[in-house]
């Protein structure tokens, strides 16, 4: 009985989005190519096989379209990424007989962009949610843009693979860098909610000195470590802590 009731509102909320336009949500669990009914651009209905994400709302299937996913890419490869995360979407058309419906994360995108960009203006703190992690970059969405952020966008010092420190689904705070709510436009920076580890790096090396580090990575003609600061007071040096973390390069580091 509760089963079947938690079914009837499944689908009511499945046909409250595809009649008004209500923002649904579900994890992205699979990858299929799928047969599925697209409108092009005259209007008319084509029946096409493409690559979707297949989201499970309260044990219904939801196919997005890899060109309704509003990504840069819509390739397996790029797609395959999405997996795990929390997608939000608009019902294009549903099933109910086949348990199936076909969404719309772009469209979802673009209505909560023209509501949400708006009401915040540049020096804003807001979250943004990670929804693809790669080595050298992450994807957020944040205010229903989506954003690639680089490693000199998310830290001070090296980082050798980003998926060491990011998972799909984290919310991260970031500021906003510069905002358009005409043209969509939105950059913001993790890294700079962050306090500056090198801004009172003195106060915790000395040059000359002799530091425990260990080496967490390399590039052609430089190595990298993670330094353990040492606080001082008064002239007297207290044991040492992990925090504030130094990268630098390992040239500054004596063995």
């Amino acid at each position: 009985m509760i089963d079947e009731l938690e079914k009837q509102i499944a689908w009511q909320n499945i046909n409250t989005s595809e009649e008004k336009n209500k923002i649904l949500s579900g994890k992205a669990i699979a990858i299929e190519n799928e047969q599925v009914n697209l409108t092009n651009t005259n209007g008319n209905l084509n029946k096409e096989n493409i690559n979707c994400v297949v989201v499970n709302f309260k044990n219904i299937k939801v196919l997005i379209p890899g060109s309704e996913l509003g990504i840069e890419k819509d390739d397996k490869k790029t797609i395959r990424n999405l997996i795990g995360s929390e997608i939000r979407f608009l019902i294009l058309e549903s099933d109910k007989l086949t348990n199936i419906a076909v969404a719309s994360r772009k469209k979802a995108m673009d209505k909560i962009k023209s509501i949400e960009l708006k009401k915040y203006e540049v020096g804003d703190n807001v979250y943004a949610k990670v929804i693809s992690v790669f080595s050298k970059y992450i994807i957020v969405e944040c205010l229903g843009v989506d954003i690639r952020l680089k490693i000199s966008d998310l830290e001070y010092g090296y980082v050798a693979n980003l998926s060491r420190l990011y998972q799909v689904g984290d919310k991260i705070k970031v500021v906003i860098k510069e905002i358009d709510s005409n043209n969509a436009v939105l950059k913001v920076s993790h890294k700079e909610i962050k306090d500056d580890p090198y801004k009172n790096i003195r106060a915790n090396f000395i040059e000359g000195g002799e530091y425990l580090a260990k080496v967490t990575g390399f590039s052609d003609n430089r190595s990298f470590c993670i330094l353990k600061a040492r606080n001082r007071y008064n002239g007297n040096t207290s044991s040492m802590v992990r925090d504030p973390t130094i990268t630098r390069r390992y040239n500054y580091c004596k063995s």
